[in-house]
C-alpha cells in the first residue's frame, strides 16, 4: 500500500508538473481553431493622413472698429473737405490720420476736425459723402490701418516720418 501510495503521489506530481510546463489540460486536448478568411475587400481612393502632433491655432475675432453716428458724420465730411477728388485710398488717408491723431492727442474725432489743423478747409464742411467716401470708412471699420499722423498738401511737413503721397497729400507719422 505504500507503495501504490508513493506511485499516486509521483503521479500527481507529475501531472502537476505537465500542468505547468505545457499550461493546461486543455492545451493538450484542445482543437486548433479554424482561421477566418475576409473575401470582402474595401477600396480606399486616398491615402489617410496620419497627423503626428496637436497644433493649435489661435483664433482672431474679426477687428471692426465702432464709431458712433457723430463720428461717422466727422470722419465722412473730413474727408470730402480734404480728398473729395483722390478717390478711396486718398479718402482712407484723410479719415485714418484724424482717427490716429485722436488716438495720439487723447481727443475725439470731433475735437480733431474743429481743431485749428483743419481750418482752412472748414469752408468746404457739410458736402453729401460720395461712393468713393463711403468705401473708405468702410475699409477703415474693417481694420485698414496705415498709421498717418499728419497730412499736407504739395509737401511733406518739416517733422515726422514720410509715409507716402497720396494725390496731393503727404502723409507723415512720428
Amino acid at each position: 500500500m505504500k507503495q501504490q501510495i508513493k506511485e499516486l503521489i509521483l503521479m500527481g506530481m507529475g501531472i502537476g508538473f505537465g500542468i505547468i510546463i505545457h499550461g493546461s489540460i486543455e492545451a493538450w486536448t484542445a482543437e486548433e481553431p479554424e482561421p477566418i478568411y475576409i473575401t470582402e475587400y474595401q477600396v480606399i481612393e486616398a491615402e489617410p493622413e496620419i497627423i503626428t502632433e496637436t497644433v493649435y491655432v489661435p483664433y482672431e475675432e474679426p477687428f471692426y472698429r465702432n464709431f458712433t453716428d457723430e463720428d461717422v458724420w466727422y470722419l465722412k465730411d473730413m474727408a470730402m473737405r480734404e480728398a473729395e477728388g483722390q478717390g478711396v485710398i486718398g479718402q482712407c488717408w484723410v479719415m485714418y490720420c484724424v482717427i490716429c491723431r485722436a488716438e495720439a492727442f487723447g481727443q475725439s474725432i470731433k475735437e480733431v476736425c474743429e481743431s485749428e489743423a483743419f481750418k482752412s478747409s472748414k469752408f468746404r464742411s457739410g458736402r453729401t459723402p460720395n461712393d468713393d467716401c463711403n468705401e473708405a470708412l468702410a475699409l477703415i471699420q474693417e481694420g485698414w490701418e496705415p498709421k498717418p499722423l499728419w497730412f499736407r498738401a504739395d509737401h511733406y511737413h518739416g517733422f515726422g516720418t514720410p509715409l507716402c503721397q497720396v494725390g496731393k497729400h503727404y502723409f507723415s507719422t512720428k
